[in-house]
């Protein structure tokens, strides 16, 4: 025992992936040379037949065998193994070496396994407990913790963890409190360490796989997680079968441990709960469904769900591919047709730091939701703001419901302010006039579509937030001035300080007169219909465009030319307007 190892990562990798190779080539001609060696007989000429041949496969297979056996324990010892030279002392001199100990360290574990399921003592469980004990110091081998494991069983391992818990209360179904989970590391933290090393090197057998996530309990599952450092495919695992449970197997009688460790495990390691997220379509309606994230019993868990998120999916995190898919699914799940994030029993999630922290982070994929909301009101113009496959599928439905979900918190709706305003300014529409040649005149268009979008996603996303009448006027201006605030800024950059203040006080004497219109409106001191509103609000949006034109020099637009200028501006918002006033004033 206590042999030191050097190997370079990388070499070693590509020399096993040449070996394999080697085998491959060898294992091909096998058959074809000893058939012909077989044919010729006494003809046959050359020495030994297939004998070398034979041994030359042989030694492929053990010294590839042999260096993925070290290879596999220097990534359990040293998990940032990057270039060049690293050293280790590894415990066993091979893996036959490490596997007969495992096995032999197996064996007085069951012994008194068995001997306590007779005794039922203080006394036999502390003999349990002395007998996993002796594997500490030798886990980092990954062929020595499958051999225990494999002599062990699923059944002898699953028993052991459940003899610990079956006196904790609900710990089986609900998990283990933090300070269980301490004391289990000291116990029965080498078996879970042992199970988690094998998993990460591929050396679990298929009873270890499906059926047994199937049959152990998830609080079993969940403290395995907390006591060893799972891989992302074992993290992901539990996760499906702790989330996976129907909600009222999760009901508020206890504090729901199990929900913490998965928490405080994607802490650790968030690019884990990116992937789950974009490779399952459910889970984010299962993970951020309002009884879980705010009737688990622990403190401050929605604050815990939330910190986790913001590093899974904030610009830059991971891999750009798999965090935009698992946005897409976020999306779709928080803004399903029967999403309980806006209605029913749950209340306003004001004050809501998942909201705060989605809001903050969905910014840079308001271009994708925009572009969505255009192909439904301008198909015409599908092909100049063509959207990919995977946001084709988010409905523009889907994302003015998930929007209205995070509006229900003020400042997420701030948040969503600020971004969208910042994408509009992004578009840099002031470059183009509205009525110029052919190409600057298309320029102005697609960009204007393009914020009319985001200005519709907002509007529609607005009808689900319960804020105040005034609120929601000031609001509802604010997000129909949008399209122009910002061209106004762009296009007209005054330099005159006197000149720059008369602009924005006429944007304000604009955002003061559509709030107006609709405080009139929700106060029913107006005759109007939600379309007549809508369309007097549209009107003024155009005439205030064309004044501000006037004012500042520009050319004056003919008759015709303000004419469309205001059905632009109907047909970019009136339809959202008209339906975000209806359902507030129905």
């Amino acid at each position: 025992m206590g042999e030191f190892v050097g190997i370079d990562p990388r070499g070693a990798d590509q020399l096993i992936q040449q070996m394999a190779t080697g085998k491959n080539v060898l294992a091909s001609t096998r058959h074809g040379l000893e058939t012909a060696i077989a044919e010729a007989d006494e003809a046959w000429t050359g020495q030994q037949g297939v004998t070398p041949m034979h041994r030359s496969w042989a030694f492929f297979d053990e010294t590839q065998r042999d260096l993925k056996w070290r290879m596999d324990t220097l990534k359990q010892m040293v998990p940032t193994s990057g270039n060049g030279l690293m050293s280790v002392i590894f415990t066993f001199g091979s893996e036959n070496e490490a596997a007969r100990q495992g096995k032999a360290d197996a064996a007085p574990i069951a012994e008194a396994l068995r001997k306590h399921e007779i005794e039922n003592s203080v006394e036999s469980w502390r003999k349990v407990t002395a007998a996993t004990a002796a594997m500490k110091g030798k886990l980092n081998d990954p062929a020595y913790a499958a051999a225990v494991l494999s002599a062990l069983g699923p059944e002898k391992f699953r028993a052991l963890f459940m003899h610990w818990m079956k006196n904790r209360g609900p710990a089986m179904d609900k998990g283990l409190s933090p300070n269980a989970i301490k004391e289990g590391r000291e116990t029965l933290g080498p078996l879970a360490e042992a199970y988690a090393n094998a998993e990460r090197a591929g050396r679990l057998g298929e009873e270890w796989q499906g059926p047994f996530m199937k049959a152990t309990q998830p609080g079993v599952l969940t403290a395995i997680v907390a006591m060893s450092k799972p891989s992302t495919k074992l993290l992901n695992q539990v996760a499906l079968k702790v989330l996976g449970r129907p909600l009222t197997a999760d009901l508020p009688t206890s504090e729901n441990w199990n929900l913490n460790v998965l928490v405080e495990a994607y802490d650790a390691d968030p690019q884990a709960l990116q992937t789950l997220l974009a490779q399952n379509k459910e889970v984010a309606g299962w993970l951020l469904h309002p009884q879980r994230v705010r009737m688990s019993g622990i403190s401050g868990f929605e604050g815990k769900v939330a910190g986790v998120l913001d590093k899974a999916l904030k610009l830059g995190a991971g891999v750009d591919s798999v965090r935009e898919q698992a946005w897409v699914n976020i999306i779709r799940g928080m803004g399903a047709k029967d999403s309980p994030w806006i209605g029913g029993g749950w209340g306003t999630f004001h004050d809501s730091p998942i909201s705060e922290t989605l809001a903050k982070n969905v910014g840079p994929y308001l271009d994708q939701l925009a572009r969505g909301q255009v192909k439904r009101d301008s198909p015409d113009l599908t092909a100049v703001h063509p959207t990919s496959s995977l946001w084709d599928s988010v409905h523009p439905d889907e994302a003015s419901r998930f929007m209205g979900g995070l509006m229900q918190d003020k400042d997420a709706a701030q948040a969503l302010m600020k971004a969208s305003h910042d994408y509009a300014q992004s578009l840099d529409i002031g470059r183009f006039r509205p009525f110029g040649d052919e190409a600057v005149q298309a320029e102005y268009t697609n960009r204007a579509s393009l914020a009319g979008g985001a200005a519709n996603l907002m509007l529609s996303g607005s009808t689900y937030a319960e804020w105040s009448d005034d609120e929601y006027a000031d609001w509802l201006a604010t997000v129909a001035l949008l399209p122009i605030s910002w061209l106004s800024n762009k296009y007209w950059p005054i330099q005159d300080a006197t000149v720059a203040t008369a602009r924005d006080a006429g944007l304000d004497e604009a955002k003061d007169g559509l709030k107006g219109m609709i405080t009139d409106y929700l106060d029913k001191q107006t005759p109007g219909t939600a379309g007549g509103v809508a369309d007097q609000m549209a009107n003024r949006l155009g005439d205030w465009v064309n004044e501000s034109l006037d004012a500042h020099g520009e050319k004056p637009l003919t008759r015709e030319q303000r004419e469309e200028v205001r059905m632009s501006f109907r047909g970019r918002l009136s339809n959202a307007l008209k339906k975000a006033l209806e359902q507030r004033g129905g």
